[in-house]
C-alpha cells in the first residue's frame, strides 16, 4: 500500500475514493490500445500506478512527475526492466524531440498555470506518427459545492480543443475527444443543468461537499469511452494521433 496520503491533489491508490480509484485506472486501461509496443512518456504519473499499469502492452515507459516524493515512491513500489521514473518538470521534459511513440497525461493539465507549455512539450517529444492522450476534467459539468483547490483551470470541451489543436495542427494530427461515461448511467442536458444548478445553490449557501459531491463510494464502476455526447461527460479525454 502507497506510503503518500490522499489530500485531494492526486490519485492515491487505496486510499482515495473507491469511485475516483475506478475513474483513474479506467482512463489507463483506454490508453492501451493506442500504446501497444510502444515507447511511452506518461507526463504527471503521480505515485506511478498507471505507468506500471501500461507496462504489459507497452515496449517500455517513462513516468515523470514534479513530486520527488512520488517519484521515489514509485520507483521502490512499482520495479520492471522495462520501467523508469524521473522527477522533471512537465512543461520542460528533459528528453530529446521525437523520442517517444506515445504519451498520456492524465488529470494534469488543470493543475498547471501554463498547460500550453504541457501540450508544447508533449508535441516537440513524439514522433511524427506518434499518440497522445491527454484527459481533464469537464469545467461545464460540476461535480461538487465547491471547486476544487488545487484545480487552476478546469476546461469545457471546446476550450480543450483549442489547447490541444494549437500545439498539435490538424494538418499533421486528428483529433477525437471522448467522454468519460459510467456505463448504465444515464446522461441528458436536462439531469447536467439540474446538478450544476443544484452544486451551485448549495455551494452559494455555504454547504461543503457531502459523499455524493466527492464520489467516496462506487468502487468496481465500469467506464466507456465514446464521443457521442462527450460535452455531457464529467471527463474529457482527447486523443491526438499523427496524420
Amino acid at each position: 500500500m502507497s506510503k503518500l496520503e490522499f489530500t485531494g491533489e492526486r490519485f492515491v491508490p487505496h486510499k482515495s475514493p473507491k469511485k475516483l480509484e475506478s475513474e483513474h485506472r479506467s482512463r489507463y486501461a483506454f490508453a492501451l490500445e493506442y500504446i501497444a509496443d510502444r515507447r511511452v512518456l506518461d507526463i504527471g504519473c503521480g505515485e506511478g500506478y498507471g505507468s506500471y499499469m501500461m507496462i504489459g502492452s507497452a515496449k517500455s515507459v517513462v513516468g515523470v512527475d514534479i513530486d520527488e516524493e512520488a517519484i521515489e515512491h514509485a520507483k521502490e513500489m512499482y520495479e520492471s526492466t522495462n520501467l523508469d521514473y524521473q522527477v522533471a518538470d512537465v512543461t520542460k521534459l528533459p528528453f530529446a524531440d521525437c523520442e517517444f511513440d506515445a504519451a498520456v497525461c492524465f488529470e494534469v493539465i488543470e493543475h498547471i498555470e501554463n498547460p500550453e507549455a504541457v501540450m508544447s512539450e508533449a508535441a516537440r517529444v513524439l514522433k511524427p506518427d506518434g499518440a497522445f492522450i491527454v484527459s481533464t476534467p469537464n469545467g461545464a459539468v460540476r461535480t461538487s459545492s465547491r471547486p476544487n483547490p488545487y484545480h487552476v483551470k478546469e476546461f469545457n470541451i471546446h476550450e480543450l480543443e483549442q489547447l490541444v489543436v494549437a500545439a498539435f495542427p490538424t494538418d499533421k494530427w486528428t483529433l477525437s475527444i471522448f467522454g468519460q461515461f459510467q456505463r448504465y448511467k444515464n446522461y441528458t442536458k436536462a439531469g447536467v443543468m439540474f446538478k450544476n444548478a443544484y452544486l451551485t445553490i448549495k455551494g452559494a449557501l455555504g454547504i461543503g461537499p457531502g459523499d455524493s459531491d466527492h464520489s467516496s463510494t462506487g468502487g468496481g464502476l465500469e467506464f466507456d469511452f465514446h464521443t457521442d455526447k462527450a460535452d455531457l461527460a464529467e471527463y474529457l479525454v482527447a486523443v491526438v494521433r499523427g496524420r
